[in-house]
């Protein structure tokens, strides 16, 4: 699958299971970035779009960034979101199919969210072929950003998919899922969880620089 049919493919899931979210589910709060609820994780993907398409770029990634995305859109239900977001997501799905690659942070960013959501909703999360997908383009994608922040060579085995990160032979191997990988590589596992992983070697400095946003203090169980 390219980036593009991922993203669409997430963005349409979270559509649909709008329709089914009941006040508490939509009110429940997101364990990996609290205190966003389930109705902000909607809000953040709907301004995510809005400012890729807007250009409204500047501090792109930051709190102040997201928070002007929840904010704007604090007045706006569920429903009012995914119509903003089905409404204008077209055009983003034409940059990203131009992009490929280039723009996967979109479907890095919907799918990670999606799996947040569910979570908080009382959902399982998706281990799927998208899952699959998605964790083959991050093990293209990602191992320049880990050898610049001086990851030490890991050999990545997912089962049906391997490689190795950083520069080197590696000394240390994961063994993990596709979902697995994509929840630690996003700050979605804690340290604790982590370690606990199935490895060989020193998995300390790896872990150090695996992942790209903060770990959680407390376990986080999807």
């Amino acid at each position: 699958m390219e980036t593009a049919e991922i993203y669409q493919a997430c963005r349409q899931r979270l559509v649909e299971l709008a329709a089914d979210l009941g006040p508490a589910q939509t009110s429940a709060h997101l364990a990996a970035t609290p205190p966003w609820t389930v109705l902000d994780g909607y809000r953040h993907l709907a301004g995510v779009c809005a400012n890729v398409l807007d250009g409204t770029m500047e501090g792109a990634g930051t709190p102040d960034w997201t928070a002007a995305q929840i904010g704007g859109r604090a007045a706006s239900s569920l429903d009012e979101v995914c119509s903003e977001w089905a409404g204008r997501a077209p055009d983003l799905d034409a940059r990203v199919t131009a992009a490929k690659q280039a723009m996967s942070f979109i479907a890095f960013d919907t799918w990670t969210h999606e799996q947040d959501i569910r979570a908080a909703a009382g959902l399982a999360g998706e281990r799927d072929e998208i899952a699959t997908e998605l964790a083959a383009i991050a093990l293209e994608t990602l191992g320049g950003r880990y050898a610049a922040v001086g990851g030490p060579a890991v050999l990545v085995d997912l089962g049906g998919q391997q490689a190795v990160l950083g520069n080197g032979e590696p000394s240390v191997t994961l063994r993990t899922t596709p979902y697995e990988w994509l929840r630690m590589v996003f700050g979605r596992r804690s340290r604790a969880q982590m370690e606990a992983a199935d490895w060989s070697g020193d998995a300390g400095p790896v872990i150090d620089a695996l992942h790209i946003f903060d770990l959680p203090v407390n376990d986080i169980i999807d």
